[in-house]
């Protein structure tokens, strides 16, 4: 004879829901930290160029400058903490020198950022 459940099967659904949201926003936000830790600092622009946003691109460029990054770290998890499970949240730089800057002309950068970024955080979440 069959038993029955012990939970509402459904529930379970919005268990899985609730943590991939839980996990996107967690790696989301580590690779930010990474991509604006490892920015070259020359004037800060660069660094405060690290855009996030969910849904779609933002194809804006900021005049801003954040040596310490910490107010782009903020500012990006304030977009981030707004993912919702299974959203698509964009991190991104629009400044003219940032394809250059990825393909390694940079001293403080010599093989990229957001590259070494992605690799970094994939493999700590694999």
């Amino acid at each position: 004879m069959a038993q029955g459940w012990d939970f509402d099967p459904s529930s379970f659904a919005g268990k899985v829901e609730e943590d991939v949201g839980k996990h996107l926003r967690i790696i989301s936000m580590a690779l930010l930290t990474e991509i604006v830790t490892r920015s070259p600092v020359d004037t800060g622009q660069f660094r405060a160029n690290n855009q996030v946003s969910i849904g779609s691109p933002d194809y804006s460029e900021l005049a801003t400058v954040d040596a310490s990054g910490a107010a782009t770290i903020q500012q990006g998890s304030a977009v981030i903490a707004k993912g919702k499970s299974f959203s698509v949240i964009y991190i991104q730089n629009n400044l003219p020198y940032a394809e250059p800057l990825e393909n390694g002309h940079s001293k403080q950068a010599p093989t990229g950022v957001y590259a070494n970024s992605f690799h970094g955080v994939s493999q700590a979440y694999k």
